[in-house]
């Protein structure tokens, strides 16, 4: 058997009580998009999570120029639960 595949998720976050704030982005490795979302609501519980979609190339790059992005590897993650 190999190794855990994991993927790349930017999850698209604002906080709880304050609707008219700017939409921060988090990127998580995980294995699947419910588990992302899990692990951004573990890290950040003041925030909702708006949408969750696995990061490509174009994406990233695009989002980057923007805004600075956060790498939450998986096993720093899933430590926390």
């Amino acid at each position: 058997m190999t190794g855990i595949w994991t993927h790349r998720f930017e999850v698209v976050m604002r906080p709880l009580r304050d609707l008219g704030a700017a939409p921060t982005t988090v990127t998580i490795e995980t294995r699947t998009a419910a588990q992302a979302g899990r692990d951004a609501v573990t890290l950040h519980p003041d925030m909702k999570v708006l949408s969750i979609a696995r990061a490509t190339a174009t994406v990233t790059e695009a989002r980057a120029a923007s805004a600075r992005a956060v790498v939450v590897p998986l096993k720093r993650a899933s430590g926390q639960r």
